[in-house]
């Protein structure tokens, strides 16, 4: 019975402490060498399992249940042995002649182990069970512990070895893996020396436990580089952010450009032809007599009359997006309170440039239109009848 208390033991241990790789259903998302290893565990829980059942069964005697138990138990730890082997080839991602002779001689143990259980049902060279229901050793048991003991003793040089020229983290990592072996090794000499004591058991525990440091660290990377990449994602996304603000901003007047207009409207487009948007209003704007500021007192005058031209725009249609589409020319798309009063506006805006035209001050044409939706079928449309209007208001400024 204290046989099975340990065993039980080890086997919540391990379910507590590897809870999370055992939980995860989907293989995407672990590593290659993390399924193996999660394979290992598998491997190990069948063995603690068997190991349990073990000490019921010997305690009671139960003889024929004991004998099977016990043939399950030895494939059990074979199978163990040889998953531990791939998963610490898989992880050192050492790909040499070393590493595939202890991979292919656990597997030719495995399969041999096997076979001499097969012989066991018949000839008693590993184990047997006398006519009481005790348990008896027999000369190819401690053969087969002694394999696998240096199969483990060799894999624990390598990964040492291979810690050496390794740089931290990893390097701590490969050194607790070699420790796991290093702690089989031992415990697989006690336990043939000891049969009746769950040696074997305790080198499981003692191993799993230890690598845990090793999932531990690995998550703790993972959890640096993500912040690390978050805050490149961000870097990025800021960059990003400031390039578009350039490559659409007017550089002269700090308002959206041409750039930003045809993206606009483009999406502007596609909601029309959906039938997702009903209000759409345009109000196109071309500067009076700027080639007359060029040519008479230079570009930099001309350059401040259209940002003053340009400030008064925004001032009146202050709830739309204005863009600067040309030299001289700018289009006001109307949105929310503007587009609701727009008739008001256009009306103060009419007056506001006659006054400036009296005073011989900033001139602006301007022609409007909206959305008719039962026959206009796109944005251009709109854009076109407040173009025309646009420049018969400038005519007619002319003609003033």
């Amino acid at each position: 019975m204290y046989y099975s208390s340990f065993g039980i033991l080890a086997l919540l241990i391990l379910l507590i402490t590897n809870y999370d790789i055992l939980k995860k259903s989907n293989k995407n998302t672990l590593s290659s060498p993390a399924i193996l290893y999660r394979q290992f565990l598998f491997s190990v829980m069948a063995y603690y399992i068997t190991d349990i059942l073990w000490g019921f069964l010997a305690s009671f005697k139960i003889k024929t249940f004991a004998y099977i138990d016990t043939q399950i138990y030895f494939a059990v730890i074979v199978l163990s042995v040889f998953l531990w082997g791939r998963y610490v080839i898989a992880y050192l991602e050492e790909k040499n002649l070393f590493t595939r002779i202890p991979y292919y001689t656990s597997l030719t143990i495995f399969i041999l182990v096997l076979v001499v259980l097969v012989i066991n049902l018949f000839i008693p060279i590993v184990f047997y069970f006398d006519e009481e229901g005790n348990y008896h050793t027999s000369p190819a048991r401690y053969i087969n512990l002694t394999v696998q003991l240096l199969l483990f003793f060799i894999m624990t040089v390598y990964t040492i070895y291979i810690s050496t020229k390794r740089d931290r983290p990893v390097k701590s990592r490969y050194r607790t893996i070699g420790l796991f072996g290093l702690a089989m090794t031992i415990f697989i000499a006690l336990q043939a020396m000891y049969p009746f004591l769950p040696f074997y058991a305790m080198g499981f525990m003692l191993g799993t436990l230890l690598h845990t440091f090793v999932l531990e660290d690995e998550k703790e990377e993972h959890r640096r580089l993500l912040e690390e990449l978050i805050q490149k994602g961000n870097l990025q996304e800021k960059e990003l952010g400031a390039a578009r603000h350039m490559a659409y901003t007017d550089s002269l007047t700090g308002i959206k450009n041409k750039a930003a207009y045809i993206e606009d409207i483009s999406i502007i487009e596609q909601k029309i032809n959906e039938g997702k948007l009903d209000k759409v209003g345009v109000v196109v704007f071309d500067l009076n007599s700027l080639k007359k500021i060029n040519d008479t007192k230079g570009h930099d005058a001309g350059d401040e009359y259209i940002k003053a031209a340009c400030h008064i725009i925004c001032e009146r249609f202050k709830h739309s997006p204005v863009y600067r589409i040309g030299g001289d020319e700018f289009v006001a798309i109307l949105e929310g309170e503007d587009y609701e009063n727009r008739r008001q506006l256009l009306e103060e805006f009419s007056k506001m440039v006659d006054e400036e035209k009296k005073h011989d001050g900033i001139v602006i044409a301007s022609g409007s239109s909206t959305l008719h939706r039962n026959k206009d079928k796109s944005y251009m449309r709109v854009f076109e009848r407040a173009d025309k209007q646009m420049y018969k208001c400038k005519k007619l400024l002319k003609e003033k």
